[in-house]
């Protein structure tokens, strides 16, 4: 199946795409793909299986600023809604006779831009939620932190201070759960130090893949 959501980047934006990833399939393996920067194939992607036969979502950005791409990949909508993989294409608007190609093979999601409210943000709030194990709550928390914060790195090390102080005690994650959390968490450090995916793509990634305990 695939998705369009539709507005500006917002923690309801975001929220949106959290949702219908959730509705996609909770176990269903997710990934990033940047359609004007990546050298695979959009379509092949969508359109083939893994090795091991996993179903995957690919969650495509930039789809629509070149309108060449635009145009081959709505004329393939038909047989791309047929793929084993499913997508989510976000992007900001959609021109009227866009949607009406696109609105009889996707879904279409579009996110209200609510005015925004000055309201102070603390972000140890996310510290404090990821410890909840919550995980749809932690990334909406986590969005909240990326609109109001340009740097990611002290997000991090709140993240990974909170993970070590969860090890000492009973914590709602198993110990192999928070080693496993913390070696994806120094990794994503020194990575994010070499190029390529920043601070704040490793976190969201961090966030997307977390265990979901189930205790609220």
């Amino acid at each position: 199946m695939i998705h369009f959501i539709i507005g500006k980047r917002t923690p309801e934006f975001e929220k949106t795409l959290h949702k219908v990833l959730l509705s996609l399939g909770k176990d269903a393996e997710s990934e990033r793909f940047d359609a004007s920067s990546s050298g695979r194939n959009i379509f092949d992607e969508i359109q083939t299986l893994s090795l091991f036969g996993d179903k995957k979502v690919l969650i495509i950005s930039n789809l629509f600023e070149d309108e060449d791409r635009k145009k081959a990949f709505i004329n393939k909508l038909e047989e791309l809604s047929q793929a084993p993989n499913d997508a989510m294409v976000l992007g900001e608007s959609l021109l009227a006779a866009d949607v009406k190609k696109i609105e009889k093979f996707a879904e279409i999601h579009k996110v209200l831009d609510k005015e925004k409210k000055e309201v102070a943000f603390n972000p140890f709030v996310l510290a404090n939620t990821f410890a909840t194990g919550d995980k749809k709550k932690t990334w909406i928390t986590f969005q909240q932190v990326l609109a109001n914060s340009d740097e990611m790195e002290p997000t991090h090390g709140m993240i990974w201070w909170k993970l070590k102080d969860m090890m000492q005690k009973n914590s709602v994650f198993s110990p192999k759960q928070m080693r496993d959390m913390a070696k994806t968490l120094v990794i994503a450090y020194h990575e994010s130090r070499l190029g390529g995916l920043g601070m704040a793509e490793r976190l969201e990634a961090f966030f997307l893949t977390m265990p979901d305990t189930g205790k609220r």
